[in-house]
């Protein structure tokens, strides 16, 4: 019974240690800024600093609120996507589960931030004009389109030796 029970509790932690596992990006962030300054028509300038990336997985929320705050006019609860313009920092909710749900990638939400600094610091905009979030998702959309589809696998119907070693080539 109680090595049941151990089992039972072992089987729970590792579901939960699953489930709250970070997202990861596909690409790297290099990749993913090359495909916004392409979309918005702007070249690499590399006197212009890059932003710095916090993930919500390893950043403390009073780290996310003391960025955002000034700039928002008020102290977020919970941990979000944002563009902290006065620290060129960008944060990115990584919650996996939260990606999943959506049938998102988090790297699209990472061009949507990127797009936010492409607007303040090669652009020149006052990111307070309520229109650029729109040219953002724009951006983010068209490169979820582009670049966030699930790889394909085809369904195989037959569980018979061929099945097999076709599924391992496609999912290897």
């Amino acid at each position: 019974m109680f090595v049941k029970s151990l089992m039972a509790v072992f089987m729970l932690v590792s579901v939960l240690a699953v489930a709250s596992e970070p997202a990861q990006l596909k690409y790297s962030t290099e990749f993913i800024f090359k495909q916004v300054l392409i979309r918005k028509n702007k070249n690499f300038d590399a006197q212009i600093p890059m932003p710095q990336f916090f993930y919500a997985s390893s950043t403390p929320l009073v780290q996310f609120q003391d960025a955002i705050e000034k700039q928002w006019g008020f102290r977020p609860d919970v941990f979000t996507n944002a563009f902290a313009n006065d620290r060129n920092e960008i944060y990115i909710l990584d919650e996996a589960e939260y990606y999943k749900k959506n049938q998102r990638c988090m790297d699209d939400s990472v061009a949507h931030e990127l797009t936010h600094f492409v607007q303040s610091r090669y652009q020149n905009f006052d990111l307070n004009d309520e229109s650029l979030e729109m040219d953002a998702v724009d951006v983010q959309t068209w490169f979820r389109e582009n670049f966030c589809k699930p790889e394909f696998v085809p369904q195989i119907r037959s569980f018979g030796f061929e099945a097999a070693v076709i599924q391992m080539i496609y999912l290897s």
